[in-house]
């Protein structure tokens, strides 16, 4: 890495911290709870995330749906292509939490990560369109079922046909460090992946392990020993398919996530000790540094792995 470019990844990763941090003190301390049965709270989070976007430039529009007689929103905004805008990169977080837990890594520093890595991109424009979205109620008891944000947007997608390249999941990024335990699902796993709990994953069911294995290449060339890890594998491994990345694939779009690999690590995951001072806002700025410029190099690329010549 040159000089010049460390120094301004330094200076990016400062502003990524203190931005971050106050967006997840906003989300996890201020407001809190977030989810469905606190609704007052999900609607201030909601009307956060849409403050915030519009205050980094975003114009925002809203896909809304009932529950119960009450209307929840996922929140959208995207950055138009300059080459082939009908063509959408789609990346994204779920804002809602677990009932009574404030819900900091989970997952607020995924928020955290998708405002600013908008802010970053905002003064580029990439050949492919790149769409942000907010997706509500991620969690049980809404998980995998038809009220789910992220189900409820990709099937919308997929009815009217958008030409989706690939969606990008941000599901908790913030809990790492060097003296952090990780633990695996599988033997196997412990004997090929870190032991210490100190790097970020990009996870995929097969169907589309070739979006994670572009982004861990993309990643991996601009991080220097900072590398990001692929776990691809059928839904039957515990946690592959447990965030918003399974709603785009059930509605045959190609999806990856993007974890600090959640309660294989944080044991606070879906507890109220899942609180801002657990967070490594260090990790988690170079997550979102990193993020953006994966984003910024694939939304450039003419051609992707689900379409046909060479690839520049």
């Amino acid at each position: 890495m040159k000089i010049r470019d460390s120094i301004r990844e330094i200076r990016n990763r400062k502003i990524i911290q203190k931005n971050s941090r106050d967006i997840i003190t906003a989300l996890s301390v201020e407001i809190g709870d977030r989810s469905f049965a606190n609704y007052a709270n999900l609607t201030r989070a909601r009307d956060f995330i849409r403050e915030k976007f519009s205050l980094y430039g975003g114009e925002t529009e809203t896909h809304d749906y009932l529950v119960e007689n009450r209307p929840v929103s996922n929140i959208i905004t995207e950055i138009p292509g300059t080459g082939t805008p009908e063509r959408v990169i789609i990346i994204g977080a779920h804002y809602d939490t677990i009932e009574d837990t404030p819900g900091a890594d989970d997952n607020a520093t995924a928020v955290a990560g998708l405002l600013e890595i908008y802010r970053l991109m905002s003064v580029h424009r990439p050949l492919r369109t790149v769409r942000f979205v907010a997706f509500t109620l991620e969690e049980p008891p809404f998980f995998s079922s038809e009220r789910m944000g992220s189900m409820q947007y990709a099937k919308r997608c997929a009815k009217r046909k958008e030409p989706v390249d690939f969606m990008i999941c941000l599901e908790m990024l913030g809990f790492g460090g060097r003296l952090m335990k990780q633990n695996y699902p599988f033997e196997d796993m412990r004997r090929t992946y870190p032991q210490a709990g100190n790097f970020l994953a990009v996870v995929s069911l097969p169907s589309s392990s070739e979006f994670a294995y572009l982004w861990r290449n993309t990643w991996n060339r601009h991080s220097g020993r900072k590398k990001i890890y692929d776990m691809i594998g059928p839904s039957s491994v515990p946690g592959i398919s447990f965030s918003d990345h399974y709603s785009f694939n059930r509605h045959g779009f190609k999806s990856i996530m993007l974890t600090d690999t959640a309660f294989f690590r944080n044991l606070n995951y879906h507890t109220e000790k899942d609180t801002i001072d657990t967070l490594n806002f260090r990790f988690l700025s170079y997550n979102i540094w990193y993020a953006y410029l994966t984003l910024l190099d694939i939304a450039n690329l003419e051609i992707l792995p689900n379409e046909t010549g060479p690839q520049t």
